[in-house]
């Protein structure tokens, strides 16, 4: 995988996506409630899978993002939080990585059911 980034090949937008939850008015249980963290521009790579001797599947991510460095995803505070693309498909964030250190970071997910 490449070590440059280009900020032209941003292409996708996408929206960050973190979990605030808030107690029902009816019976006082706890709801999930996504809220926007932020929007920014991507770029989508779509990972395939590889598969081993027996055939099972060894991939652990479905697609990953690359995106401008934000220090609000970085060191594990992206682990509960999903990325919604502009087709309204959600992934869940698996580990978010620096791609160029400072600069690009790249977020690896699993795509949700």
């Amino acid at each position: 995988m490449k070590d440059k980034v280009y900020i032209g090949e941003l292409k996708d937008r996408i929206s960050i996506l973190h979990e605030n939850s808030y107690n029902s008015i009816l019976n006082g249980e706890s709801l999930p409630n996504w809220l926007v963290l932020k929007s920014c521009w991507a770029n989508y790579i779509e990972n395939s899978a590889v598969e081993d001797e027996e055939g099972r599947v060894r991939s652990i991510f479905t697609s990953s993002f690359i995106v401008r460095y934000d220090k609000q995803l970085i060191k594990g505070k992206a682990a509960e939080m999903l990325v919604q693309d502009s087709d309204g498909l959600e992934y869940n964030i698996v580990s978010v990585d620096q791609k160029v250190p400072k600069q690009y970071l790249q977020i690896n997910t699993v795509r949700r059911e």
